[in-house]
């Protein structure tokens, strides 16, 4: 059964964003995960890989949104927001199966109205696109 990348998305976000409560081995998360999300273990799995490919780079990715927030200190960035846009800067410079940008940033705004607010999804919209075009501003000078 193929699932939509929607869904996908928003199943990545949420095992992110569980991180910042609990710790849990990837059998548990697979048991809790399943009958929550009405999806197969292969699925599960391959959010757990995706997560953990985040989480890999973190650090940077964590250092960026800091230096793109303007209108937060980063330790004021609400978790459901960061875990946002956590995923959202790893599709936008780490992905290996890379989406457009725009795309991705899209995606983000969508995740944070539907799990945060209206005003959420503008701050996150702002910080993405701080990054995108610094990326992309970064990628013309190297031509």
């Amino acid at each position: 059964m193929a699932i939509a990348q929607q869904k996908f998305r928003e199943i990545v976000f949420q095992l992110l964003y569980s991180l910042d409560f609990f710790q849990a081995s990837h059998e548990e998360i697979v048991e809790l995960a399943m009958p929550l999300f009405a999806v197969t273990k292969k699925v599960i799995y391959e959010a757990i890989g995706r997560v953990e490919l985040v989480i890999a780079v973190k650090e940077g990715i964590d250092r960026r949104i800091a230096e793109a927030s303007i209108a937060y200190d980063f330790e004021r960035i609400s978790s459901v927001e960061l875990n946002i846009l956590r995923l959202g800067v790893f599709e936008l410079l780490h992905d290996a199966e890379a989406i457009p940008g725009k795309v991705a940033i899209a995606e983000a705004i969508r995740m944070t109205r539907k799990f945060s607010t209206v005003e959420g999804a503008k701050y996150v919209n702002a910080v993405l696109d701080k990054i995108f075009q610094s990326e992309q501003l970064s990628v013309a000078c190297q031509k």
